[in-house]
């Protein structure tokens, strides 16, 4: 059924629940003239008629016309996560040694002491792995990779490739000198230059650090990392 103006108006202010007066404020005309409207004596203008359209709520193109503008359809993104949202729990029965260290030097280095002194959690992957042990962040060579205070779990046996980030340990020449520390991305390993990487190397630092193989003490896999 085809309404004309007036109709429509009238239809657009009840289904709004506003009187003849309301619909007069908020279009800053007087009631007179909103009756006129609703008798078909006199027609709004249009920009009258978006003031209506904003107060009744309606859609100005079914006001002017009757007829409802097309609104596009607009397809929703397919979720791609699962509500409630799902957290990965972990062990609570399981630990494992948190090394010390002392203080270290140039390019992230420290000293791994081997003193156990504390336990953190067992993430899953390394449940059952003998030897797998944490060590916290020194330094800020690694940031925003690692920042300092972060702790790194590592797993001793899995094989290292290029992109892995790792605890490199290397003998420096002397007895009475410790084993050196760096955590760092492993880039490659010939059979002469081990070749590690860090992101934020202090003023003066190489990016690129290299050392001969002789001189490799370990090379392991950092496999997690968090702040406990």
């Amino acid at each position: 059924m085809h309404m004309e103006l007036k109709d429509r108006i009238f239809a657009a202010r009840e289904g709004a629940n506003l009187t003849q007066q309301d619909l007069a404020d908020a279009t800053g005309k007087t009631r007179g003239a909103v009756a006129q409207w609703e008798s078909g004596k006199t027609r709004p203008r249009h920009n009258v008629l978006l003031a209506i359209a904003t107060a009744t709520g309606k859609d100005i193109a079914w006001l002017e016309s009757g007829v409802e503008a097309i609104q596009p359809s607009v397809s929703k993104p397919k979720p791609n996560a699962s509500f409630p949202p799902r957290y990965q729990t972990f062990p609570q029965d399981q630990s494992i040694p948190l090394l010390g260290q002392t203080a270290g030097g140039a390019n992230g280095r420290f000293i791994l002491n081997g003193a156990e002194i504390g336990r953190v959690f067992c993430p899953p992957m390394l449940e059952g792995v003998d030897g797998a042990y944490a060590v916290l962040v020194y330094g800020t060579s690694m940031e925003p990779r690692f920042y300092a205070g972060e702790t790194v779990w590592v797993n001793p046996h899995l094989p290292v490739r290029a992109g892995d980030d790792v605890i490199a340990q290397i003998i420096e020449d002397g007895d009475d000198h410790p084993v050196e520390s760096y955590i760092k991305k492993f880039v490659s390993r010939s059979g002469r230059v081990l070749r590690l990487q860090q992101f934020n190397p202090d003023e003066g630092e190489s990016k690129d650090l290299e050392f001969d193989v002789d001189k490799v003490f370990s090379v392991h896999k950092i496999v997690f990392h968090a702040t406990v």
